[in-house]
């Protein structure tokens, strides 16, 4: 892969990296502040309770991107950003554009993900 193409991988990586951790950084404040709310019926709690799960869901979610980001990012500095981590060949330029902490080749991901009988 070209220098330039390692730059603006980077660049977005780094991008992607800021957005997610603001989200995180958010979600944890709504949760945050619908712990601190008192009142209301069980209804109320209920519905809390369950806007809660979504959200650490979601920010689980969100934190498991991040690593791969971070993954991403050393790749680069280590000079191997790029290559699928179980058949070891390049990923392609537009899977990459698509996803840039992706880990796997379009081949071997659709592999992981086949239902196994």
């Amino acid at each position: 892969m070209e220098k330039k193409d390692l730059e603006k991988f980077k660049e977005a990586l780094l991008e992607s990296r800021k957005e997610f951790l603001s989200k995180l950084k958010n979600a944890q404040s709504k949760i945050s502040d619908s712990f601190d709310e008192n009142g209301g019926d069980e209804i109320d709690a209920a519905s809390q309770t369950s806007e809660k799960e979504v959200f650490f869901e979601l920010t689980a979610n969100d934190k498991i991107t991040v690593d791969a980001i971070d993954n991403a990012l050393v790749k680069i500095e280590q000079g191997n950003y790029g290559r699928c981590e179980c058949c070891g060949e390049y990923i392609s330029i537009e899977r990459l554009k698509v996803i840039p902490w992706g880990r796997y080749c379009i081949k071997c991901q659709e592999e992981a993900e086949r239902p196994r009988l």
